[in-house]
């Protein structure tokens, strides 16, 4: 009986061993392609140093090497902590930007591609329509706003507008060109005081 005590203590001692050896293993490959390779490069990275960090963790218990095991974990709550913190950052930047502003970035867009399919020339609302690169819910009222483009004499430029449809249906009014930044209206009724002219932060 005590012989198979001591084969298992033996046996005991010996995978504590072993894991002390690999732990390092695990946790040096991890922490390697976290700096070689950020997770955001793609998922079989991501997945791999995942994989490494369990191995690193499981092998730290085991060999009851606690810090390895704070030092595998600190990883992982890193990338946990900052995908969520990007993908709130991602959410609320979406609703917080204004429809019509959303709605004048995806003008700006179309006309890039009209302009490059058009021989240099911008489009108006109707021209983008016709090419399929708007809906034609931009010809009317859209999200309590009204759009508009204005070419210029060579249509080689435009401005964008978008104009509340009423006085209750929004407090601001927006624009852009082609360089494609989104300003507050010229009109000072339609801007935030001081802001007329100047561009959507």
């Amino acid at each position: 009986m005590e012989t198979e005590d001591t084969s298992n203590d033996q046996r005991g001692l010996e995978r504590r061993q072993f894991c002390r050896s690999l732990a390092p293993v695990f946790l040096l490959a991890s922490l390697s392609l976290i700096f070689a390779h950020p997770p955001y490069h793609g998922g079989l990275t991501a997945s791999f140093i995942l994989g490494f960090l369990v191995l690193s963790i499981i092998c730290g218990i085991l060999g009851r090497r606690w810090i390895l095991v704070a030092v595998a974990v600190a990883p992982i709550v890193g990338i946990v902590g900052l995908s969520i913190l990007l993908a709130i950052a991602f959410r609320h930047g979406g609703e917080n930007e204004p429809p019509p502003v959303s709605n004048l970035r995806t003008i700006n867009t179309a006309e890039v591609t009209y302009l490059s399919s058009s021989g240099g020339r911008y489009g108006t609302i109707e021209d983008l329509i016709a090419a399929k690169l708007l809906d034609d819910t931009f010809t009317g009222t859209k999200a309590a706003y009204n759009y508009t483009v204005t070419l210029d004499a060579t249509s080689s430029g435009y401005t964008a507008e978008a104009v509340p449809a009423s006085t209750e249906a929004g407090r601001y009014g927006y624009y852009s060109a082609p360089d494609a930044i989104v300003r507050y209206s010229t009109n000072t009724s339609l801007a935030p005081p001081t802001q007329a002219g100047k561009s959507v932060q």
